[in-house]
């Protein structure tokens, strides 16, 4: 009877955790109906804008937050347009924006710790040199979605805590909107089967036109509210699942622009042609959940655009506008994924197979003769699919001295050599007391072979024209990013400012002829 009496026990508790630990499905920073910044009376752990105090240069960070519901509609519309308002008002005020638009990916919301590291990377690049001597106010865009089925699990004991919480003044996200810390461990377990549901709303449901209408109203705003001499600058990123709902909303969004753009050998239209005519600097995929099926065919796209402007020497063709990244380390995306998409070879939608030919492999005979499901792209993420990973982050070969300055995000975004022998060399801060600064080098080259072809034969994303095309499928190792949720840690931000360098040198330079 004790036995049944304490599996009984177990039961209720479960269900209480289970059914009284279910995420909101309302906004979490309501505006009620304000249309300008929140009053006083807003606490910044609740308010759908929050401001800084002024910073070492000067100028204070801020965030806007615009949240969205299960079916990708807006949760509450007036922060959408508080949003790009806020934007429109910063830039006609005299200030240069530094913009960050970030969708966060599963287990996250509004309310989560991942709010905190995001506000903490703004401060980041708020106190670098490069943004002081640009003159950048640092403004960011938090787009949430219900990433958690869950009340999501709150670490309020890392340093970025504290540190935000100064800098802002006050908290600010709401523990409220967490779950309990001593029950909290029974939901670990419904959370994580929960992948297959949150994938399903991520995949299918929330990636439509209100975020694509809320991405592009607000890089065309800070793009016409603009200073040509002084321009601002406008950073779209994703991680995880936020990634692939950018794959599946923002990818297509661009297809038109980017298109419109193509000369077809008319000179009138090559004088006016542009590389990069979306209203973003560059857009950076982290540690992508996404299946690779939609980055084959974004790949494929991206190709067909780079070799449409190259042929017409439009200056910047070589250029990335999207760049996914992906540590060799993470684990979700490298085995979970692939375990949880065991059973997509038995999809009949999946049962279609592409020949090696298709745009995969190196033309011949033996690419004609190959086979590949398309189950092999959607059980696979972009950054472990052979067949699509075009870069990799390597140690280079030699000794590189570091350079004296300690600012390395600075010293990558504005320093790195992009030409000559130590072209692509980068630094990395040491992640503890007994390391030091470590050298990278980004490469076309693959360091394994044996893992990047396909029975032997190499793939196109790896092929001369390949490797340049507006896609940039990258692999870097653990010392950079350890793990699927390492995306805020120094030495991530330093690698993403020496990509940012990198896109940008590269989109002011003419096209170049296939080397391998």
């Amino acid at each position: 009877m004790a036995h049944r009496a304490s599996i009984g026990a177990t039961f209720v508790l479960l269900s209480i955790a289970i059914l009284g630990g279910c995420a909101t499905r309302r906004p979490t920073r309501p505006t009620n109906g304000v249309t300008n910044d929140p009053p006083p009376s807003v606490k910044k752990a609740n308010a759908w804008y929050i401001e800084s105090k002024p910073l070492d240069s000067g100028k204070p960070i801020s965030c806007s937050f615009v949240e969205f519901d299960e079916r990708g509609d807006y949760l509450d519309f007036e922060q959408h347009r508080n949003a790009y308002n806020k934007i429109k008002q910063l830039a006609t005020n005299g200030e240069r924006l530094l913009i960050v638009i970030y969708l966060h990916g599963w287990k996250n919301n509004s309310q989560s710790g991942d709010v905190v590291e995001f506000n903490n990377f703004l401060v980041r690049l708020a106190n670098s040199a490069f943004a002081k001597d640009g003159g950048f106010r640092v403004h960011g865009i938090y787009l949430s979605w219900r990433g958690n089925s869950f009340e999501h699990a709150l670490d309020t004991s890392k340093p970025s805590f504290s540190h935000t919480e100064d800098v802002y003044g006050q908290r600010i996200v709401d523990r409220g909107y967490a779950r309990n810390g001593k029950l909290g461990w029974l939901l670990w377990i419904p959370e994580q089967l929960s992948y297959w549901n949150r994938m399903s709303v991520a995949e299918n449901k929330a990636s439509g036109v209100p975020l694509i209408r809320t991405i592009y109203t607000l890089g065309y705003v800070a793009q016409r509210y603009n200073d040509t001499n002084q321009p601002n600058r406008v950073l779209l990123m994703g991680h995880s699942m936020g990634a692939l709902m950018l794959e599946k909303s923002f990818a297509p969004a661009s297809l038109s622009r980017l298109t419109a753009e193509w000369p077809w050998d008319d000179e009138n239209l090559v004088k006016q042609a542009k590389a990069n005519p979306l209203p973003f600097d560059l857009t950076l995929l982290v540690n992508s959940a996404a299946p690779s099926i939609y980055a084959k065919e974004f790949f494929e796209f991206m190709a067909a655009h780079h070799e449409a402007l190259r042929r017409d020497n439009v200056l910047g063709s070589d250029s990335p506008l999207v760049i996914s990244l992906t540590s060799t380390a993470d684990w979700a995306t490298g085995k979970a994924h692939p375990a949880a998409n065991l059973l997509a070879p038995f999809y009949p939608s999946l049962w279609r197979k592409y020949k090696g030919s298709d745009f995969i492999l190196t033309k011949g005979d033996a690419a004609e003769k190959t086979e590949i499901r398309q189950a092999y792209y959607y059980a696979r993420t972009p950054g472990h699919n052979p067949l699509l990973v075009n870069h990799w982050v390597v140690s280079p070969p030699g000794e590189y001295k570091a350079p004296a300055e300690t600012n390395l995000l600075h010293w990558n975004l504005t320093e790195m050599p992009l030409e000559g022998s130590e072209a692509g060399i980068f630094f990395t801060a040491p992640r503890s007391k007994k390391d030091s600064v470590h050298a990278w080098q980004l490469t076309k080259f693959p360091p394994d072979t044996n893992w990047s072809y396909y029975n032997g034969i190499k793939p196109i994303s790896v092929d001369p024209d390949g490797v340049k095309a507006g896609y940039w499928i990258i692999q870097c190792p653990k010392e950079i990013i350890a793990g699927h949720n390492d995306i805020w840690c120094e030495q991530a931000i330093d690698t993403y400012a020496a990509l940012i360098h990198e896109a940008e040198f590269l989109r002011n330079v003419n096209p170049q002829t296939s080397t391998n």
